[in-house]
């Protein structure tokens, strides 16, 4: 008989471990909006600079997506599970015992290679565990739990420094969970993979279905650059939340020493709304297809940042984390469709293309910084309203990927 359970009881096991590494890279991947401006100030760069910093970490998506699915499809899972771990353990540590700018980048970039592994084992790992028709769900609802770990990390960067402590002891914590995660993502069962026919005695045809998807599905791209940009405004956004309310509104003058927390704050509650939006989302797009969905949720997301931008700090408070519910739906949606729109022996290459597109989150925070410097003219501080006109352009892009897009195969 079908099983009809939303997950498979066999791995209920597993199911915990990959909640808790969905919520350990969701920490590691989005303190960042809390360490820039610390950044910016340790080291005595341009925000650009520290934005770039935060950057290294997706460039590594973008150069070892691919060769993290190639891998997986050659070895397993659970063994790109467990080496991806233990990189990104090591990247943490050496953040945490090692200061000084280029080590910090060095440290980043490495926590980058490991998470990217992470997730391209990840999303198509849920495909396996799940009832097919409640993927689309349940990927959400694991992404609500990064959401959890991407809204405690910047309280983390508060909690850590009222006790006194640097804030280079935020890696330190890390370094824990990040041993903690490799621990539990070794010891479960996971789902046989099934072995590919051999007929008359012979070896079957190998084929590169990645090169295959990007040299015949001209498709794959509509949903790889929604990605690239969704995933950069998304960071990008995060990114630049500090930078805004300490240049442009001025939060030091009105709050004074409260002026830090309420900072980290705000990123924690843009992130702790895009949590809320996808757990609300994961019962919403049962009900309403992934296009509507996306199209309706990212218009919304631009009119929260007009809000934002064009107020006072009490208005920017509130329209900030509104950015971040709007904006929830959208990496598991668009992948679903993605993953929707093509036969199932893609699974693997779709994560791989589409988890090199996660790139975007290094291009899409540096543009926002640069073009704030570039147009600040005689201003003491770049002009960040300038600045976040990319995100309106990456909005746009993202409404046409839910105009275009397919719902099914």
């Amino acid at each position: 008989m079908k099983n009809t359970t939303t997950i498979k009881n066999d791995f209920l096991p597993l199911l915990i471990a990959v909640a808790f590494a969905y919520f350990a890279f969701g920490a590691i991947t989005n303190v960042a909006g809390a360490i820039i401006p610390k950044i910016r100030e340790a080291y005595a760069v341009s925000a650009s600079l520290s934005s770039f910093l935060a950057a290294t970490f997706f460039i590594a998506y973008g150069l070892t997506s691919i060769p993290w699915g190639v891998f997986m499809e050659k070895s397993s899972k659970k063994t790109t599970l467990i080496i991806s771990s233990i990189i990104t353990t090591a990247g943490v540590l050496l953040f945490a015992a090692i200061s000084g700018f280029v080590p910090n980048m060095a440290a980043m970039f490495l926590c980058g290679i490991g998470i990217t592994g992470i997730q391209v084992a990840l999303n198509p790992l849920v495909a396996e565990i799940s009832d097919p028709a409640k993927y689309s769900r349940n990927l959400t609802a694991f992404m609500v739990v990064n959401g959890i770990g991407s809204y405690l990390a910047p309280q983390l960067v508060s909690v850590i420094k009222n006790q006194g402590y640097e804030w280079t002891m935020t890696y330190w914590v890390f370094t824990v969970i990040a041993i903690i995660m490799t621990i539990a993502i070794a010891i479960p069962k996971y789902p046989t993979a099934s072995k590919p026919e051999i007929n008359n005695g012979s070896k079957p045809e190998s084929k590169n279905l990645t090169l295959e998807l990007l040299t015949k599905n001209p498709l794959i791209y509509l949903y790889a650059v929604g990605i690239f940009l969704y995933v950069g405004v998304e960071v990008g956004v995060a990114n630049t939340l500090g930078f805004y309310l300490q240049d442009k509104l001025n939060i030091e003058a009105s709050l004074g020493e409260a002026a830090e927390v309420a900072k980290n704050t705000v990123i924690s509650n843009y992130w702790g709304r895009l949590l809320v939006g996808r757990l609300i989302g994961s019962v919403i797009l049962d009900k309403i297809p992934g296009r509507i969905a996306i199209m309706s949720y990212i218009s919304l997301a631009a009119v929260s940042l007009y809000f934002a931008t064009h107020g006072s700090i009490n208005q920017a408070l509130i329209a900030f984390p509104a950015i971040g519910f709007f904006i929830s739906i959208m990496f598991p949606t668009i992948y679903s469709l993605a993953t929707n729109s093509f036969p199932a022996q893609y699974s693997s290459a779709i994560s791989g293309i589409l988890c090199t597109a996660i790139i975007g989150g290094a291009a899409v925070g540096p543009l926002i910084a640069a073009i704030a410097e570039a147009t600040q003219g005689s201003n003491p501080v770049p002009n960040w309203d300038m600045g976040l006109y990319v995100a309106y352009a990456c909005y746009a892009y993202i409404f046409f990927v839910g105009l275009v897009a397919k719902d099914k195969k």
